[in-house]
């Protein structure tokens, strides 16, 4: 007996030798990974994601501005009522389908790089006008001129899935939401200090940030080819690769596929928008964000300070808002990690049915008049698991999922009709919450995550590790229909192909014949 206990004791402990071993390996390769992104070649391309996603911090200060503007502004002017409140609110969110509609029929126009140094106008214009404002409607015409800057930015994403390369696209957008939420944070703990004047100067300060990191990295080489400047392409690409066979190869190949469609006429482009490859990514991105905004992830951002003291919960509530803003960094980091490793329907799945498990949880405890403590760590909860998947992967995925000859306006359309959903939330949120008092929302958007989180399980489509050109091919009926990114494919008697973040599929045996 004692001899069968003793080998028994001994599997145990080679079983757990081994997975101690099998961790350590795993982390080895984390930081193996995390030194090949930061090697020469990939260094500049991961500064250049960071310069332009840069932009997205000061997209943080315009959502989390109102949650520290409404009770400041409410106890200077007690008179104030609900509506007027809620439209310093959604004024923040109503112009944001205008900004990204305009950014989408720019960007194709004018150029990625030089768009995302343009935002700094609408930016710095809206912050200034709120500091200096004196009456209710100067600051109200601030924020509705700042949600510009919020619509124009889905520029970044674009920027960064045509600069990067398919194994480091997901980490690299994910830095998106994450510094979004950097933004909040800073904005909330400035807001529970300062007066709120003088946070928006601070805000306008910051919007000189992104036009001045952008000044020293390059245009998007593929813009660049589709308008016929394979010069400025070509330098832009090595600037980006800094291996003179990888920027010849992806250019070789983007450009071999753009040739036909120089010569289509106009209504052949117009056609361009029926395809499938279109309507579909579009259809099934609207109906995620239409998940995402009933989740009361937006609610929780824009009304934080309001949100918890309608909950009710026994920490001050600019306190509450500045944990949350923490919060949201720390997961924000934490999502771009877990983005490079799991499938992106894996996360959206999962990270759908955590939070609104999470906000159940919190509604059940309301309905039970239990621990105010326990309610606040079920929104915080809800927080964590909202930056792992469901909050920035329709975003992401706005920017990789249209071929790259409609992308620009395409990603545009998109994010306009989500901010019209935000917008819609935002708006209604203190009349919904008049109608089904607190708690009711609080059950209403825990079913509205668990929705959304069967929904991503069902139809969301895969593109981690995939190029543009494979993403693309889930979306036609036929492979053979063209498309700038399409190309390529293996070609009889090619030798095995490379990727590329063009999305092509290069023979380097050809390029190198060439």
């Amino acid at each position: 007996m004692m001899r069968v206990r003793f080998i028994e004791m001994l599997k145990r402990r080679v079983a757990a030798a081994r997975y101690g071993e099998r961790r350590a390996r795993t982390m080895l390769a984390s930081i193996k990974g995390f030194w090949k992104v930061c090697r020469y070649g990939d260094l500049y391309m991961v500064l250049a994601a960071l310069a332009a996603q840069s932009i997205n911090i000061s997209v943080g200060f315009c959502q989390g501005f109102s949650a520290v503007l409404l009770p400041q502004y409410t106890h200077e002017f007690p008179s104030i009522s609900y509506d007027e409140i809620s439209w310093i609110a959604s004024l923040g969110v109503i112009s944001n389908p205008i900004g990204a509609l305009l950014g989408g029929m720019m960007v194709d126009a004018v150029g990625r790089r030089l768009l995302l140094q343009s935002i700094v106008l609408p930016n710095l214009i809206g912050w200034l006008v709120i500091a200096f404002s004196e009456t209710y409607v100067f600051l109200c015409v601030g924020r509705f001129i700042t949600g510009f800057t919020i619509g124009m930015s889905t520029v970044s994403y674009i920027y960064v899935v045509e600069i990067t390369t398919p194994e480091k696209r997901g980490v690299l957008s994910a830095l998106g939401p994450g510094l979004v939420s950097t933004g909040i944070f800073i904005v909330y703990s400035l807001g529970a200090f300062i007066h709120w004047r003088r946070v928006a100067a601070i805000c306008a300060a910051f919007s000189l940030l992104t036009p001045f990191l952008m000044y020293f990295v390059p245009e998007s080489p593929l813009w660049l080819a589709s308008k016929g400047q394979m010069k400025e392409a070509y330098n832009a690409m090595f600037w980006l690769r800094q291996n003179n066979n990888t920027a010849q190869q992806e250019l070789m190949e983007f450009t071999k596929d753009r040739k036909s469609d120089e010569l289509m006429t106009f209504r052949q482009k117009l056609g361009l928008f029926k395809r499938r490859s279109v309507l579909k990514p579009f259809c099934l991105l609207i109906v995620f964000f239409a998940f995402q905004e009933m989740s009361g992830i937006y609610v929780i951002l824009y009304y934080a300070v309001d949100f918890f003291k309608s909950v009710g919960t026994s920490v001050n509530e600019f306190t509450a808002s500045i944990i949350v803003g923490g919060v949201r960094v720390v997961m924000g980091a934490v999502g771009a990690a877990l983005i490079s490793s799991f499938r992106r329907k894996t996360l959206g799945w999962a990270s759908g049915l955590l939070l609104g498990a999470a906000m159940l949880g919190a509604a059940v405890c309301d309905s039970l008049d239990g621990p105010p403590l326990v309610k606040l760590a079920c929104v915080l909860l809800h927080v964590c698991f909202s930056m792992v998947g469901f909050l920035q992967l329709p975003w992401i995925m706005s920017g990789e999922l249209y071929p790259q000859d409609i992308r620009g306006v395409m990603s545009g359309a998109t994010s306009c009709c989500a901010y019209v959903l935000i917008f819609l939330n935002i708006k209604t949120y203190p009349q919904l919450e008049n109608l089904l008092t607190s708690n009711g929302t609080l059950y209403l958007f825990a079913i509205c995550a668990l929705l959304g989180a069967a929904y991503c399980y069902l139809f969301l489509p895969e593109t981690k590790g995939k190029t543009l050109a494979e993403i693309m091919r889930q979306f036609d009926e036929e492979k053979k229909e063209a498309d700038p990114e399409a190309g390529a494919g293996v070609h009889a008697g090619a030798a095995p192909a490379r990727r590329h973040s063009a999305g092509a599929a290069v023979s380097l045996d050809r390029a190198r014949a060439r």
